[in-house]
């Protein structure tokens, strides 16, 4: 969805698009309806896919507001309140990840018997999750979309290989601090 805010913040005419307090949602995919409204002065954001509660508001109310989350709402429009409001609300709520629970290392046989012939037979068998820990000392579980082959496993040199955990989709206000990953050690013996 897309949301379309109206240049009169009053707005609430239809033009075949239901507005309220001036905003409106539309389809992505409905460029043409789009396009229209992008060429009579609207202003477009794609890739919304609802209204949030803010676009719900007159622009009034959000003038009021703003200055609570540190916005100076003077000479703002309607869209450039709702998404200052937004991203401040997101930056004063987030809560980072500290740190992510060890992972038990992964036997990978000898370099004569590996168990894993190459770095996607590891992945294969990796964790689709793991454990991550906030500042407060709370855990949640965490989707993990893939793994990274970080130091080039191979069965022929007898090493501890690291594999870097590529988080899935972390709902916001949850964020991961700078630096901070989780990965796994993947352990081939030697031969002797």
């Amino acid at each position: 969805m897309a949301r379309i805010y109206a240049p009169n913040e009053q707005h609430n005419c239809d033009y075949g698009v239901d507005f309220i307090h001036g905003v409106a949602a539309v389809p992505d995919a409905n460029t043409a309806t789009l396009a229209w409204f992008t060429a009579k002065g609207f202003t477009v954001v794609t890739g919304s896919d609802t209204l949030s509660p803010w676009d719900y508001l007159p622009v009034e109310t959000l003038r009021i507001f703003a200055p609570y989350v540190g916005i100076d709402a003077s000479g703002k429009t309607k869209n450039q309140l709702v998404s200052g409001i937004e991203t401040a609300l997101i930056t004063l709520m987030k809560i980072e990840i500290q740190t992510f629970d060890a992972i038990a290392n992964v036997d990978a046989g000898t370099t004569a018997a590996p168990k894993y012939a190459d770095a996607n037979a590891v992945k294969a068998v990796l964790p689709t999750s793991v454990t991550a820990t906030f500042a407060n000392g709370s855990k949640a579980t965490v989707p993990v979309s893939s793994w990274a082959d970080t130091d080039t496993y191979s069965t022929a040199t007898a090493a501890s290989y690291t594999f870097t955990a590529t988080l899935g989709t972390i709902p916001l206000p949850f964020t991961v601090k700078a630096g901070v990953s989780a990965t796994v050690e993947v352990v081939v013996s030697s031969a002797a």
